[in-house]
């Protein structure tokens, strides 16, 4: 079968069942590197057994961005835990590389999924993680929210937020709702 993104999305959906054990018996420490990792092997696995489409498939997600970074280490790997040890050493002297995870992260949602393939008691730990290790790299901006202004900001599967005189309702309603003000409260 050729490598397609679809296929590409759908080979790294499967790699998330039991991530954090594979991270910690390959020894890596790096929760960023090895998402990533995850999320790139079936590229590399793709290239190693000789389909192109699989260089294709990443040029298209990385369009504009030259993908040669990336591009350049996949026929390295041997399998994911050797992708994350290398990209755990590289990513912290390269910041042109972690654009282009970091794109590729974006475009596979990899980060969310990632977390929400985690049992929810071990939800937090990745969320704190992956915070502490990207603000020691000096790349927590594309995963950091900034709010100017009244309003609210939302992030993850589930979020709600609401602005200032506004509400926000995480579900269902049935029934009536009915909002009133502070002056009209207190009247």
């Amino acid at each position: 079968m050729a490598f397609t993104p679809e296929t590409w999305k759908t080979a790294f959906t499967e790699r998330l069942s039991h991530w954090r054990q594979r991270m910690q018996q390959g020894g890596i420490t790096s929760v960023y590197a090895f998402v990533s990792a995850m999320t790139l092997w079936p590229v590399a696995a793709a290239l190693h057994s000789g389909d192109v489409g699989a260089a294709v498939a990443l040029g298209g997600v990385l369009a504009g961005m030259g993908g040669n970074l990336i591009a350049n280490r996949l026929q390295r790997w041997q399998d994911e835990t050797d992708a994350a040890r290398q990209l755990t050493a590289e990513v912290a002297t390269e910041p042109a590389l972690w654009a282009e995870l970091d794109a590729v992260l974006e475009k596979l949602d990899a980060v969310a999924q990632a977390r929400d393939a985690l049992p929810e008691a071990e939800r937090q730990w990745f969320t704190e993680t992956l915070c502490t290790e990207l603000t020691r790299l000096g790349n927590a901006s594309p995963y950091t929210a900034q709010l100017t202004g009244s309003g609210a900001i939302a992030q993850g599967p589930g979020a709600v937020a609401a602005g200032q005189g506004g509400v926000a309702i995480g579900g269902s309603v049935h029934g009536n709702v009915s909002l009133r003000s502070n002056e009209e409260r207190k009247s």
